[in-house]
């Protein structure tokens, strides 16, 4: 016993202390905090709150921009370049880093679109027509931040992120080309119809992401991703 007490008070014994009582604090900290998989599950939650209310509203602006741009709501519209479509074979199969990042390089794209179309509605667009702009804004914005949750989501996967802005060149959508006023009006259309569509993919990717898988408890997606 005297020497269990001449052991801790040595300087061995002190380091030896010191190091439990860091082990034990780091375990208090570790059992308070919220465990990764929970943590995925709150960003995957509040993600498909996000793209479904960003859908309602891009419907509502696609038809208040049919409507002001004097557009025939079905007419047909090629795909517009520089956005991956949100049609994908074989979804199933797709890992959950594969979902993340094909999600978040539409949602980039489309941010740099949407800017480019608020700036030609400004240009062409009286106050009358400031509602439009002010729907596109706010569309903008709410695109803006999902791309921002997605990499939340990618950084808890200790992922890494694709970078933007040393790369934008080369990552983000090309120039757009020459158009006419009517075929910048198509364009639009276009980019607005693939964004709605593009914000029910991601509702379903969140969903799968979600899904805690049976043997490990974490997103079967996330976990087979390389």
């Amino acid at each position: 016993m005297h020497q269990l007490s001449k052991g801790l008070s040595s300087p061995g014994g002190c380091c030896a202390r010191s190091l439990v009582a860091v082990t034990a604090a780091r375990t208090m900290a570790a059992a308070g905090s919220p465990s990764a998989a929970l943590r995925r599950r709150d960003l995957c939650s509040r993600g498909i709150r996000l793209a479904g209310k960003m859908r309602a509203d891009v419907v509502d602006l696609l038809d208040a921009y049919v409507e002001q741009q004097g557009l025939d709501a079905s007419a047909s519209v090629a795909a517009v370049e520089g956005v991956p479509l949100a049609a994908v074979e074989r979804w199933d199969e797709q890992t959950g880093t594969q979902r993340l990042l094909e999600n978040l390089a539409a949602y980039r794209a489309f941010r740099a679109l949407l800017a480019q179309m608020l700036e030609e509605q400004r240009e062409q667009l009286g106050e009358a027509d400031a509602g439009l702009g002010r729907a596109l804004a706010a569309v903008l914005l709410q695109v803006s931040a999902f791309a921002y949750h997605l990499e939340e989501l990618l950084r808890l996967e200790s992922r890494g992120i694709p970078g933007e802005e040393g790369d934008e060149e080369e990552d983000g959508p090309p120039p757009p080309p020459r158009l006419s006023h009517f075929e910048r009006k198509l364009r639009g259309l276009g980019v607005l119809r693939e964004l709605a569509q593009w914000a029910v993919r991601s509702v379903r990717d969140l969903r799968q992401l979600a899904k805690p898988s049976p043997a490990t408890g974490a997103a079967p997606g996330l976990a087979e991703s390389p």
